[in-house]
């Protein structure tokens, strides 16, 4: 795994390590998610590899805030996991064509929220106002659950969401990183790399987060400060992506990394490979 340091990103490597040795726990793991309540980081995982059936062989494993495995199978019977984001005592797992509302203090999965016309449910985020997005990553479309009602709307379908993965909400603003225009479903090929786009939240407006350049296949992303930290699932590398599009390698040599989290108040990025059943922790310089 290579590094590239810079005077604007430095990393601690000693919290660069790989967390639980052991396999068991993770199987594919496509989300690390922080929730500061009960402080603990889960993880969500596909299960039997890449497989996306609705096989009810996904789970979520809770670590705590050091790392250490707690509960392997905390929640089990899902299909195929993905992206997460936490409401309070609420965890909110994308599932498949479902999104999957978890009380954490039982680990009782409470609600199952159809989100009906999507072809493949992924990453899913939270606004302030308390209403989830949830990115329909073959289908073009990112979906809205109000948090009222929690019934599935579309908000935005257009191709130029350019197959949509990872979602953070920005102000008044959902930042989408995307995969590219896809070639090949069964292999995700793409023609060109993907980028980060701009959707007003108010307007529905699609714009390119600066020049718009090609910049990876993202499978995740997240804000830290004022620059966002995105993770190419197909070339393996952790990105820091400026305001003004500067993009800077952080991490190489990882093989699909997959969807990352963030712990504001200690700097952490929490980093799951897929291929290796592996999870990392990496604390980034907290001038961030």
């Amino acid at each position: 795994m290579r590094s590239i340091l810079c005077a604007a990103v430095v990393l601690a490597f000693a919290a660069g390590t790989a967390l639980g040795d052991q396999h068991e726990p993770f199987d594919a793991p496509e989300q690390m998610t922080w929730h500061a309540p009960s402080q603990s980081w889960f993880v969500s995982n596909l299960g039997g590899g890449l497989s996306l059936e609705k096989d009810g062989y996904g789970w979520v494993t809770r670590l705590d805030a050091a790392g250490n495995v707690v509960s392997p199978r905390w929640v089990e019977g899902l299909d195929a996991p993905t992206g997460m984001t936490a409401i309070g005592d609420r965890l909110f797992v994308a599932d498949r064509g479902v999104v999957v509302e978890v009380d954490v203090p039982t680990a009782r999965i409470v609600a199952r929220h159809p989100v009906t016309g999507a072809e493949f449910v992924n990453d899913v985020t939270t606004a302030p106002n308390g209403d989830l997005y949830v990115s329909d990553f073959m289908g073009n479309k990112i979906y809205r659950l109000p948090a009222g009602t929690r019934a599935a709307e579309v908000f935005v379908a257009s191709d130029a969401l350019d197959f949509p993965n990872g979602l953070v909400v920005d102000g008044d603003q959902l930042i989408v990183a995307t995969w590219g225009p896809m070639t090949d479903p069964k292999t995700f090929a793409t023609s060109r790399p993907g980028t980060v786009l701009t959707v007003d939240l108010a307007t529905k407006a699609i714009k390119p987060l600066a020049d718009g350049r090609p910049i990876a296949n993202f499978d995740g992303i997240v804000k830290v400060g004022d620059v966002f930290y995105g993770t190419d699932w197909m070339g393996g590398r952790l990105l820091r992506i400026a305001r003004d599009g500067t993009v800077t390698e952080v991490l190489t040599g990882f093989k699909q990394l997959a969807d990352l989290g963030y712990r504001p108040d200690t700097g952490q990025l929490g980093l799951p490979e897929m291929s290796s059943s592996r999870v990392f922790l990496l604390t980034l310089d907290r001038r961030e």
